[in-house]
């Protein structure tokens, strides 16, 4: 009796929403919002990011033009009090032709000191220049 007790408690708690998220530190950093704004060739991305165990740092985005990514990367802040909270990001740029354009975006944390950097999953917009 006390055997299928135990059995059935540890299904319980494989089977628990606390269970289902990943163990163990670094875990990557995810987008949660992701908007942008435009006025005639510029567009401004507005993005949220939150990393639970780290601070969120930066971010990497392609245009849509072909070119490398640019991002935005922020070492110098070592607060440790912002582990784990939401961080706002705004980013702008101006398109040169019309077109239309798929703009990717990703948020950064770690990479300072001894914790690696980690990439988020990748989110793109649309965007239409007339």
């Amino acid at each position: 009796m006390c055997t299928l007790t135990a059995a059935l408690l540890a299904l319980a708690v494989a089977a628990s929403p606390a269970a289902a998220m990943p163990a163990g530190p670094n875990a990557k950093p995810r987008i949660l919002e992701a908007g942008m704004e435009q006025d005639a060739q510029t567009v401004r991305v507005k993005l949220v990011g939150r990393d639970r165990d780290d601070v969120v740092r930066g971010t990497e985005i392609e245009w849509g033009e072909g070119q490398p990514s640019q991002g935005l990367s922020s070492c110098q802040r070592g607060d440790k009090k912002r582990r784990g909270k939401k961080e706002r990001m705004n980013l702008a740029y101006t398109y040169p032709a019309a077109g239309d354009y798929t703009i990717t975006v990703r948020v950064l944390s770690g990479g300072c000191g001894k914790r690696p950097q980690q990439r988020s999953a990748p989110r793109t917009l649309t965007v239409h220049i007339g």
